[in-house]
């Protein structure tokens, strides 16, 4: 891996336009536009603040094992495997919880698709069919060569910026009606039934993860105690700005009705 392949292999892995799309409506019925797109800065800055941790330890422990080594290297000899363990398993659990959301998710956007065309949607035993297939795709894929990887991770980075390009430009120059500054960043809007302060809480729970995947890669990576560190703190600020673009365009188009 380059330098910025590491980089690439993160912000791919963040997925901003993919993670923002479908929990975007979700956001809106239990928290609001204000909701949105606060959870969205506080979370990003707080995330960026991680980052630049786990790039300072990555700096000095530039390995395949990431997080889990790391967990085992910063506690005491004697409790280093139950950290290791404990953390290892966190992060997969996290990561088979993506793939999971991943995988429906683009189900559902091919049935929202299909509905949109005017057909009746796709039934649940073809969605979950679909999913399946999304997963055995990713699996043909880690099956490449490094560099191959790197290159398919370099392409999807760049459809991903270009393609929130394209969608920021059509939002800001085709609705012809947009919502306020204070509907986008003081309105709310509360179903769940649970307290408003509490419903602010948990949405911030969520906003970039899986902006570590490049320490996976470390030894495969060129200058690894530098170009990691710098990918994994870079791919943060990108994600966070691009993210932060992506959502604004996505709010200010729905109107105040």
């Amino acid at each position: 891996f380059s330098p910025f392949m590491s980089f690439t292999f993160c912000f791919a892995a963040i997925n901003v336009l993919t993670s923002i799309s479908l929990g975007f409506n979700y956001t809106l019925n239990t928290g609001g536009s204000s909701v949105a797109i606060w959870s969205w800065i506080i979370g990003s800055f707080f995330t960026v603040l991680v980052a630049c941790s786990l790039a300072e330890i990555c700096s000095v422990y530039p390995s395949a094992g990431s997080v889990y080594h790391w967990a085992g290297q910063l506690v005491p000899t004697r409790n280093a495997p139950l950290a290791s363990f404990i953390c290892g398993w966190f992060n997969f659990i996290g990561n088979v919880s993506g793939d999971v959301v991943y995988s429906s998710g683009f189900a559902s956007i091919i049935s929202a698709i299909i509905v949109l065309n005017g057909k009746p949607p796709l039934s649940i035993s073809v969605q979950v069919i679909i999913s399946i297939g999304t997963v055995l795709t990713w699996c043909v894929i880690n099956a490449l060569r490094i560099d191959q990887q790197g290159w398919l991770n370099t392409l999807a980075t760049f459809s991903q910026i270009f393609g929130i390009l394209i969608f920021v430009t059509v939002l800001f120059i085709m609705i012809p009606q947009h919502a306020t500054v204070h509907d986008v960043f003081l309105s709310t809007y509360n179903s769940t039934g649970f307290p408003f302060i509490y419903v602010c809480c948990i949405s911030i729970l969520s906003t970039l993860f899986s902006f570590s995947a490049g320490a996976h890669l470390a030894e495969e990576t060129k200058h690894a105690s530098r170009a990691v560190p710098r990918s994994l703190v870079g791919t943060c600020l990108c994600g966070a700005i691009v993210g932060f673009i992506y959502l604004l365009a996505l709010l200010f188009a729905i109107p105040n009705v």
